[in-house]
């Protein structure tokens, strides 16, 4: 229905890169500066792990497998890439779960948690995704939540404990770099050609982001702090 056609659209912006950064950057300004870095981390490699997954299943948007299925048109353009796994429930329930995980407070969780899961039905009721797409993604994410925690904890308290993470940060992402630019793969038709350029440009987009990470962090500890 228009309606829900419009409310689901709305929800599935929480999942968008743009928002994950601002939230995550004003957490680190003005709540916690260690809560900020466990929201980048998290989105960080999730996104690399999903970037990966998508290229190394690469399955197509459910409306290209099968073209009698509906989807809603206004959501198409933001579609991009390749269908499995979505991008934009790994962004919401890293980026709301991380939240929920780092505070006590009730409320507050069971609101995070609520937007997630209405965020990852929206993509599906949207047609831009499959159950399995979410599923996968939300599985994912739920465990970088859970395992990072103890991690970037760790790692702030440390002299060289966040040098060492966003270095081991740094070769994964060159790993996805080298993968996605050096592998050669079976490409049938227009769509498939884009889907991987995408892949290929997000590689070097988060490459970039954890060099500009890299570069920043001595100068925040050191002078800004």
């Amino acid at each position: 229905t228009p309606f829900l056609d419009t409310l689901m659209q709305i929800f599935t912006y929480l999942g968008d890169e743009i928002l994950f950064i601002v939230i995550a950057l004003a957490v680190f300004w003005c709540v916690d500066k260690r809560e900020g870095y466990y929201l980048l981390f998290i989105g960080f490699f999730g996104t690399i792990l999903n970037q990966f997954l998508k290229l190394l299943c690469r399955i197509p948007r459910p409306w290209v497998r099968d073209p009698e299925f509906t989807a809603v048109e206004a959501a198409k353009p933001a579609a991009t890439g390749y269908s499995f796994p979505s991008g934009h429930t790994q962004n919401v329930t890293g980026t709301l779960g991380g939240i929920a995980r780092w505070h006590k407070n009730t409320a507050l969780r069971i609101i995070c948690v609520a937007l997630l899961l209405l965020t990852a039905f929206s993509r599906m009721y949207l047609g831009v995704h499959t159950p399995l797409d979410v599923g996968v993604s939300l599985g994912i994410a739920a465990v970088l939540v859970f395992v990072f925690y103890p991690i970037v904890r760790r790692a702030a308290g440390s002299k060289h404990g966040m040098y060492l993470l966003i270095g081991i940060m740094l070769a994964i992402s060159l790993a996805f770099v080298l993968y996605a630019n050096l592998t050669q793969f079976p490409v049938e038709g227009e769509e498939a050609l884009e889907n991987i350029r995408e892949g290929r440009k997000n590689s070097f987009s988060l490459f970039g982001a954890l060099l500009g990470f890299l570069a920043a962090y001595p100068i925040e500890r050191r002078y800004i702090r």
